[in-house]
């Protein structure tokens, strides 16, 4: 645990500009360059409202908000994880050349993508400002589920990551997953609409947990349950351990396949 610690605190410079890097590299030769992470979701978000909002208008108050901030969750586990996945073959000349912790990649490329997710924000706070969504105390609690799924995500793709470097069609079975599961998390439709005797399931999908706690304190001005956030808690632990130990495990043999 010690020669843990002390291996991150030793190589976290090098940490911040690896970050730094992947971060500029995303937007490079861009003529917006950041604003794309703000103008992106509010434009699928007035998309999906003319489409849905007259659809769901009576079981869901503040349609717009409702589905930014479920986008904007899964968005960020999605494309995080998806990122870290491929973070060990996109790096293969430092990997080789350099001698620092390889899971720093993985970090690196869930952490640019938790940038952008916390710059769309910005965009999220004005939406609800327009259509009349209360500001209270709740809101400072929003860095709860952020940080929940932020290491969900990580520990995902360092998992995704320590197969995904040795079986590359990893890569194409993961995106088309993401429909399946976009389909069974509650994004642009309400719980409701789900019979009763099936809803247990959707609390196997961690993403929807995660935004259930996000929209619990930014929308309805309330705590989540008890339940639903011990189960996220367990999700985010179990994830983040079953990710860093399959991936300490994997790693040694990286270097012959990348």
């Amino acid at each position: 645990m010690k020669k843990g610690i002390y291996e991150f605190m030793t190589y976290f410079p090098f940490l911040k500009e690896v970050i730094k890097r992947d971060f500029k590299k995303k937007y490079y030769k861009s003529v917006l360059g950041v604003a794309w992470s703000m103008l992106s979701p509010l434009l699928m978000m007035i998309v999906i409202t003319i489409v849905f909002s007259t659809l769901f208008r009576r079981s869901i108050p503040h349609y717009p908000a409702y589905w930014f901030s479920g986008n904007m969750l899964f968005s960020f586990v999605f494309e995080g994880s998806s990122a870290a996945m491929g973070c060990m073959i996109v790096n293969a000349s430092l990997v080789n050349k350099m001698k620092i912790p390889n899971y720093f990649f993985c970090i690196s490329s869930v952490t640019q993508h938790f940038i952008t997710m916390i710059l769309s924000i910005i965009p999220y706070i004005a939406v609800c400002l327009v259509i009349g969504v209360p500001m209270t105390a709740y809101m400072f609690m929003l860095p709860l589920p952020l940080i929940m799924a932020y290491l969900f995500t990580l520990g995902l793709g360092m998992l995704l990551c320590a197969y995904g470097t040795f079986l590359r069609d990893l890569n194409y079975l993961y995106h088309v997953l993401r429909r399946v599961w976009l389909y069974i998390t509650p994004i642009f439709y309400p719980i409701d609409i789900i019979p009763e005797q099936f809803r247990f399931l959707w609390d196997l999908n961690p993403v929807y947990v995660y935004i259930n706690i996000y929209r619990s304190f930014a929308l309805n001005a309330t705590m989540p349950s008890e339940k639903m956030l011990i189960i996220g808690t367990c999700y985010t632990v179990l994830m983040l351990a079953l990710g860093a130990v399959t991936f300490k495990e994997k790693q040694d043999r990286f270097f012959l396949y990348i």
